[in-house]
């Protein structure tokens, strides 16, 4: 298998942003090109990540990785790439089973009162909507 190639996105991989996103079940809010870096194998798009940006924090999101290129480290090496570029606390969202994951990059899970606005009340309506449909919502915190 090629390297995994690391760069920016670029205006016209917004389809496939957007496309990737919903086939995830991701959140579909500021998916904005810019905020996203591309992962991509011989010249095929393998994954994607962000670094959202609120007023008053920042959130790893939207991270994407096609089925075939699973468990071949694309993930680990685009949220790497995404957290070398910041030097604040980072947040994120995610489903309890990954909390492991999210470990291993310093991520330690913080209760969700606790995160910056507006991540406190996306947070907490993922605790209200995340049981209905069978699912636990936790928050995590790097820095």
């Amino acid at each position: 298998m090629a390297e995994i190639q690391i760069r920016p996105a670029a205006e016209a991989d917004q389809a496939i942003i957007r496309q990737m996103v919903r086939d995830e079940d991701l959140d579909p809010t500021a998916l904005h090109w810019s905020h996203f870096l591309i992962a991509e194998i011989d010249g095929d798009i393998a994954g994607i990540g962000q670094i959202r940006p609120y007023p008053n924090c920042r959130e790893l999101g939207s991270l994407a990785v096609k089925e075939p290129y699973r468990r071949l480290g694309v993930g680990a090496k685009i949220v790497n790439a995404l957290l070398e570029r910041e030097t604040g606390v980072v947040y994120l969202e995610c489903l309890a089973h990954n909390e492991r994951y999210y470990a291993r990059f310093g991520f330690k899970r913080i209760p969700w009162w606790r995160a910056a606005m507006p991540l406190k009340l996306k947070a907490g309506m993922g605790q209200i909507v995340g049981p209905l449909f069978g699912f636990r919502v936790i928050v995590m915190r790097r820095g």
